[in-house]
């Protein structure tokens, strides 16, 4: 801003000078224009008062003639104030001094016919050099405001030098600024950005102005505060889990007793209430697994344990473990499946598997339809989960696999969630060296998962 500052301050400077020299020019011209038309009107007024007195010798005719000699001492005066030339001082002197003495002569004069024609011509010589004055006077304002443009053009010439000079001079310090400035700027957006996602572990450091080096050191502090934080969350989460694990292994024992009616045999209202705890034991016991889980991958890579199966009689085994949850919602499941046999995590594929039918039930409304395909392509088993829901709000789609998410939706549901499932499944499946995406549908949520039918390690 500084050269650029100058570069005004300078230009208002120049300018102010020209528009005084422009003003004193004007006023001075249209003053001497005035004054030496003034001598040349007050000298023909005198003339053509002088006539008439010398023909009419009336005294009133000489009272004219004498305002208007009064009148053109005024304009002599006036016009001699000016800047003018020495040429022209002299001029208006010797036509002041001759028309002093001729006016003293008119005054004392008995005039007769040779005096008069005598006075007349003076007074025509008067007039002649009272147009020369004019015409001089004319000539000196022409070359003042020639002198004036000359001025103008070259302040004009002289600014726009400055201007092109220190234009690229500002913009070039105003990159180096913008340089020195938009570097830790942008090591500041992506350590802001590594902070939204999550990643705690590389500390900030800012390099730059004062204001942005202690925006970096409390960048810095936030980053320590959020690890800190995040440290205390997985601990309550596995301190919790663990915790909750003992008394919620008896809860399912006692219901899994009454529901076989080990304890006598029980009535139709006793059977049902038995199920209803037996299934709210089973939804806690999945989502204190899924913390535990979540708290697993947040800490190391999950460890793959190969082993060779038959991907459809996992898929069995999961949907089996629903089949009273599905019965309630009165759900029909539709078949696509091809018999592939994978090499893979069983656990883990389990895991995947089950999150996904676990979403389809709990999203798919009373006596609905739930379709699941498997084919093989390639190196690759496929498999697919379609559900008979609402589908998934344009809104969530970015965070669908964000842990502890679960959307703005309120469904019914018999399955409640913890919003861990979708991401411990994207966590194993991107051990496997697969990938979970969701398609898209006209109704309902589609997901589809890829797993390499031969991972290439052990670990991920």
């Amino acid at each position: 801003m500084l050269p650029l500052l100058f570069a005004f301050g300078n230009a208002a400077v120049y300018l102010d000078r020209l528009a005084d020299k422009s003003r004193t020019t004007v006023a001075q011209s249209v003053q001497a224009t005035r004054a030496s038309r003034a001598i040349a009107e007050q000298l023909m007024l005198m003339e053509r008062s002088a006539r008439q007195y010398f023909v009419l010798h009336d005294v009133q005719l000489l009272v004219n003639f004498t305002r208007a000699h009064e009148q053109f001492a005024d304009a002599i005066d006036e016009l001699s104030g000016l800047s003018i030339t020495a040429s022209q001082a002299e001029a208006l002197k010797a036509i002041n001094q001759q028309e002093d003495k001729l006016y003293d002569t008119v005054v004392q004069l008995q005039p007769t016919p040779e005096t008069a024609k005598a006075a007349i011509a003076e007074f025509l010589d008067l007039s002649d050099q009272a147009q020369n004055i004019l015409r001089e006077n004319n000539r000196l304002i022409d070359r003042e405001s020639a002198i004036l443009a000359r001025t103008a053009e070259q302040t004009q010439e002289m600014l726009i030098s400055q201007t092109m000079t220190l234009i690229p001079v500002a913009l070039l310090v105003a990159a180096v600024i913008t340089f020195l400035v938009a570097q830790p700027i942008k090591r500041m957006d992506a350590a802001i950005r590594r902070l939204g996602e999550g990643k705690y572990d590389e500390p900030i450091s800012i390099d730059g102005p004062g204001d942005l080096h202690n925006l970096g050191i409390r960048l810095d502090w936030l980053r320590a505060q959020l690890d800190e934080l995040n440290q205390q969350k997985q601990r309550f989460l596995r301190h919790v889990s663990h915790e909750l694990k003992t008394p919620l292994t008896a809860i399912r024992e006692g219901s899994e007793l009454l529901s076989d009616e080990i304890g006598g045999a029980l009535s139709p209202q006793q059977k049902e209430i038995a199920n209803i705890l037996r299934e709210s034991s089973m939804r806690l016991q999945k989502m204190i697994e899924n913390l535990l889980n979540y708290s697993a991958v947040q800490y190391q890579k999950p460890q793959l344990e190969l082993s060779g199966f038959d991907f459809p009689t996992l898929l069995e085994n999961v949907l089996n473990s629903y089949a009273l949850t599905m019965s309630s919602k009165q759900i029909t499941i539709e078949r696509d499946c091809e018999t592939v046999h994978l090499k893979a995590d069983a656990e883990k594929v389990a895991t995947i598997v089950d999150n996904l039918i676990s979403n389809a039930i709990k999203y798919t409304p009373k006596s609905g339809t739930i379709r699941l395909r498997t084919r093989q392509t390639n190196d690759s088993l496929v498999f697919e989960v379609h559900d008979g829901g609402p589908g998934v709000m344009a809104a969530d789609k970015a965070k669908l696999f964000d842990p502890f998410y679960k959307g703005n939706g309120v469904y019914e549901s018999l399955v409640s969630g913890s919003g861990l499932g979708l991401s411990i499944a994207k966590e194993y499946v991107d051990a496997h060296g697969g990938e979970i995406m969701l398609l898209p549908s006209d109704h309902g949520a589609h997901f589809q998962v890829r797993l390499p039918l031969h991972p290439a390690s052990k670990a991920a």
